[in-house]
């Protein structure tokens, strides 16, 4: 997406979704950056520092290339978020430990930070962003994971906490997705002129639980979370949605989109095109989820077992996916 961020934020408004005091969020003012190629500048300056830094160490393995780095970071993404599957923490906490994680390693490389540290470290200040501290000992979730040190994951906290500016405000996608499933609803009962939807109930509340798993997952790639707003990805969780279920066969997209743009014709297909490209984006995420699902070498998330940096030996097997050797020496 190559356009200016009062574009991508104003010109392509949901209306009735995006608020002026969101608009004056720091998730809004600082995480949203206008177009990939300025989010690759700053995500390669982040790296070359980092490179600049190992080099005046004179650091005696590979240094990762920046692809193998944004890699890393998708992975340790990924991990993060089948941790927090695996026990069970709230869908808040998911996504705020996610967003913590992706903005991180937005100003700090994991040359420099290990990423087995700080993901817990998103996490446990997620449980307390999310009020979960009374009902989550943090060290009987983590104690299990080996040669975890739990002190450092809590000394990072300040660390994480310094290098977001203290910028801690979350916007949740699913705050978007309950709005805009209460604007599908009216647009339903107005557009058939029926009162009631009990007979689409069952298909407004599968919408509701695809839409809701979908979000989490977007909220894993970095490149999603910082190139659109909130409302943006949902809606296009939505109208992907509509197609796929029987409702596309009683509405029509392009009417609820423009009933959401209050009547703007002018902006209906730039916002049709932008949800498009976004659905494309998070294709192409989930497949390389899937790729990481499906691989026999994918890490189990209760096992720490090596130092950090990465070591010469599993960096080149990662590089060259071999696979097999990559199971054997790196259990995380």
């Amino acid at each position: 997406m190559n356009c200016h961020q009062d574009d991508m934020v104003d010109k392509n408004n949901v209306s009735g979704i995006e608020f002026d005091w969101v608009k004056n969020s720091t998730h809004y003012k600082n995480w949203l950056i206008d177009s990939i190629d300025k989010l690759n500048s700053i995500q390669l300056n982040t790296y070359n520092n980092a490179v600049k830094l190992l080099q005046k160490r004179k650091f005696e393995y590979k240094i990762p290339s920046f692809n193998d780095e944004l890699w890393l970071i998708k992975y340790y993404s990924f991990q993060l978020s089948q941790f927090v599957n695996s026990n069970n923490l709230k869908p808040s906490v998911k996504e705020t430990s996610l967003v913590l994680f992706n903005r991180f390693y937005l100003r700090r490389s994991l040359l420099e930070y290990d990423p087995r540290i700080i993901m817990f470290t998103c996490i446990t200040l997620a449980t307390k962003l999310e009020d979960m501290w009374r009902s989550v000992y943090i060290d009987k979730l983590l104690y299990k994971i080996n040669n975890l040190n739990i002190t450092k994951v809590f000394e990072m906290e300040s660390i994480v906490c310094d290098v977001l500016n203290f910028n801690l405000n979350i916007l949740h996608l699913n705050d978007s997705i309950y709005i805009l499933i209460q604007l599908l609803i009216s647009y339903i009962k107005e557009s058939l002129d029926v009162d009631g939807i009990n007979e689409y109930i069952g298909i407004i509340l599968y919408m509701l639980k695809e839409a809701e798993m979908s979000a989490l997952i977007m909220n894993e790639s970095p490149s999603l979370t910082f190139l659109y707003t909130p409302p943006q990805l949902t809606l296009s969780i939505i109208l992907q949605l509509i197609k796929n279920t029987s409702l596309s066969t009683i509405l029509s997209i392009e009417s609820f989109v423009l009933k959401l743009l209050n009547g703007d014709e002018k902006n209906l297909m730039k916002l049709l095109s932008l949800t498009q490209s976004i659905t494309d984006e998070y294709n192409e995420f989930l497949a390389f989820r899937n790729e990481l699902n499906q691989s026999k070498a994918l890490p189990q998330s209760n096992c720490m077992v090596i130092p950090f940096l990465i070591p010469k030996s599993i960096l080149t097997n990662v590089l060259n996916g071999n696979w097999e050797l990559v199971n054997r020496n790196w259990e995380l």
